[in-house]
């Protein structure tokens, strides 16, 4: 295979595309666009879930609880499978592997001989773990690994403070940034270079190798599986979710009624459901934000467009949180070590992921989060509540729970707002949701749980 001396590789994490992506447009520009890209999938889709991340070795011992879904795997292979044609658009190439990531990249990158390896993570702990075993094993071969910031909207080193000193609770942040941070434009995707057909030719056949695996096929059947009472479809590529943005900004002004539909249960349109995309990266957080304003100046701003702006500042928080928090996002008494509330109850938390707690609307919530791996903001803060404060069950088992089935799961967002729900985490205040009223108010017809528990 082709030596791509001087020549630079781009190791994907949850950053799957070409647009407005810093560890690309530095490869390229490092290496005269003679550049290609890598994304290492999970060895075992089946692998077990950690009550904790990071260091902790305990596994659950339910059944059928993996740390990845099917259905996420397959949501994951379709970004795959758009991102690899982009590169091949480009004339360049896309390497899928299969297993240790630092391995992989050891591996490829040694291989092709590149200078440099360029990578954008979410920097939460087991990320950096990461990164530090692959620099390890790049720099065995004399290769250096380049870690861009890549996941917020408000880039870290623009923050009028260091992410060592993140202010303990969101609404701080937000008055410091919104008075001192400003949003950066998109970065247009850059040139790259035509690589050599054997090059190509080799990306291709290994990638089609990996891509035939028996579970992989399997995992595709799962993500695009259909329920009947499922309102919206999301595929994972990036069109996709260019596709969403047009119609639910400029198709419907869907944006524009946003704060008064966002607590909705049912329906294609209550909220933007843009989460899936920005959790693999195939939309970054800086074109939405660049498609707030443009709405803003074209048609109208309001509050409801403010709204989404709000939402996406929360998901920098909780970015820049995980960042800072390190192993103690994911430790069971939290960020400030709190005395946390949670018995290791198997048999109500199998309850509680089936759907079967007896509690309606809390049921209802969890068999549309089996069935189809969404779940409205609404309701994951009160299944999360019913769980952690009323079933009194170990908050990082259904946090672990999310994980595994969300197709939209984002590191920080997820183990952020369980330890805000569970009590644990930097909100000073004890959040407890009664179930019983929430549905009332939000549910008033019962038609959500009509729709999903019918036994």
């Amino acid at each position: 295979m082709t030596c791509l001396r001087s020549g630079a590789l781009v190791w994907y994490r949850t950053d799957l595309r070409l647009s407005d992506n810093a560890a690309v447009t530095a490869a390229a520009a490092a290496s005269d666009g003679r550049v290609v890209g890598l994304v290492v999938l999970p060895e075992h889709v089946a692998a077990p879930v950690r009550l904790e991340r990071g260091r902790a070795e305990q596994h659950t011992t339910l059944p059928d609880f993996v740390r990845v879904s099917p259905r996420r795997i397959g949501h994951l292979l379709q970004a795959v499978d758009e991102l690899r044609h982009d590169w091949q658009a480009k004339g360049s190439a896309l390497f899928v592997a299969r297993g240790n990531a630092a391995h992989c990249v050891a591996a490829l990158a040694s291989e092709l001989g590149v200078a440099e390896v360029h990578t954008a993570p979410c920097r939460a702990s087991d990320e950096e773990r990461e990164n530090a075993a692959a620099a390890r094993a790049l720099a065995e071969h004399g290769i250096a690994l380049v870690v861009h910031d890549e996941t917020t909207m408000i880039a870290a080193s623009d923050l009028p403070f260091s992410v060592d000193d993140l202010p303990d609770v969101f609404s701080n942040f937000r008055r410091i940034v919104e008075k001192k941070c400003r949003v950066r434009e998109p970065v247009r995707e850059p040139v790259l270079a035509a690589m050599p057909t054997d090059l190509c030719s080799r990306a291709t056949e290994d990638t089609d190798r990996v891509l035939a695996c028996a579970d992989f096929h399997e995992a595709r059947a799962a993500a695009v599986s259909q329920d009947a009472r499922m309102a919206f479809t999301c595929v994972g590529g990036r069109s996709h979710g260019l596709a969403r943005v047009q119609r639910w900004f400029w198709e419907t002004d869907c944006i524009a009624r946003y704060k008064q539909t966002r607590d909705g249960l049912i329906g294609a349109d209550f909220s933007s459901r843009l989460s899936p995309w920005l959790a693999l990266g195939t939309l970054s957080p800086r074109e939405v934000a660049a498609e707030i304003r443009r709405y803003e100046r074209e048609r109208t701003a309001n509050e409801s467009t403010y709204w989404l702006f709000f939402e996406l500042l929360w998901r920098d928080y909780f970015h820049f949180w995980v960042r800072h928090a390190r192993d103690r996002a994911f430790k069971a008494n939290g960020v400030l070590g709190r005395t946390p509330c949670g018995a290791q109850d198997e048999r109500g938390f199998a309850a509680w992921c089936e759907g079967r707690t007896g509690e309606p609307f809390v049921d209802a919530s969890m068999r549309e989060l089996r069935a189809t791996g969404q779940l409205s903001n609404r309701a994951r803060q009160n299944v999360a509540s019913w769980l952690a404060k009323t079933a009194g069950i170990d908050w990082r088992w259904g946090a672990a729970w999310f994980e595994s089935q969300l197709i939209d799961f984002d590191v920080g967002p997820n183990w952020g707002n369980w330890q805000y729900v569970a009590g644990v985490g930097n909100d000073p205040r004890n959040r407890v949701f009664d179930v019983q009223s929430q549905a009332n108010r939000y549910d008033a017809n019962g038609a959500y749980r009509a729709l999903w528990v019918r036994d």
